[in-house]
């Protein structure tokens, strides 16, 4: 009983948390403009107000990425280029970790309602929806529904399923 009310504490801070986040994204006006300008700056070593392509380079997300930012192709970034295309990378990576964060919450309080889990033993952790179970169950069988538990959640691509046995 008292980790269900825990659980449910955990899982409302969790949604508090995760709805602030979808607020902030879909206001692109509290992107902190004046850090776009300031790396924008370091970046253009000329001063022509515009990165060429060894200017931005030097940023890794732009060393691979310089020809979809260049949306007008004229062959270099101006200051909307960059700020647009590095807060829409930024954005894209903050809805993973949040869509990650979920799966793993989902994850977590499922194996927690499982009566047959001794799931506080269980480690779950997920990146790009693969979800990493580990840590020491008794049975195979445990080892088994953990795994199943996990692929039934909606949004978890794969499962990797580094459970293993507890020696006595």
């Amino acid at each position: 009983m008292k980790n269900q009310t825990k659980f449910k504490s955990s899982m409302l801070v969790i949604a508090l948390s995760l709805s602030s986040q979808a607020f902030a994204l879909d206001n692109p006006e509290n992107v902190n403009q004046s850090a776009y300008t300031t790396s924008f700056k370091a970046l253009d070593t000329n001063s022509d107000g515009t990165l060429s392509k060894s200017e931005a380079k030097k940023e890794k997300l732009f060393a691979k990425h310089f020809t979809a930012a260049d949306k007008d192709n004229d062959g270099t970034l101006d200051e909307q280029e960059y700020t647009n295309y590095k807060s829409q990378a930024e954005q894209k990576v903050v809805k993973r970790v949040v869509k990650d964060s979920v799966i793993t919450s989902k994850v977590k309080g499922s194996l927690l309602k499982d009566e047959g889990l001794k799931s506080l033993k269980v480690s779950v952790k997920t990146h790009q929806g693969v979800v990493l179970l580990s840590g020491f169950v008794e049975t195979e069988d445990q080892i088994q529904q953990a795994g199943k538990i996990a692929a039934e959640i909606e949004g978890v691509k794969s499962v990797e399923n580094s459970l293993l046995l507890k020696k006595d």
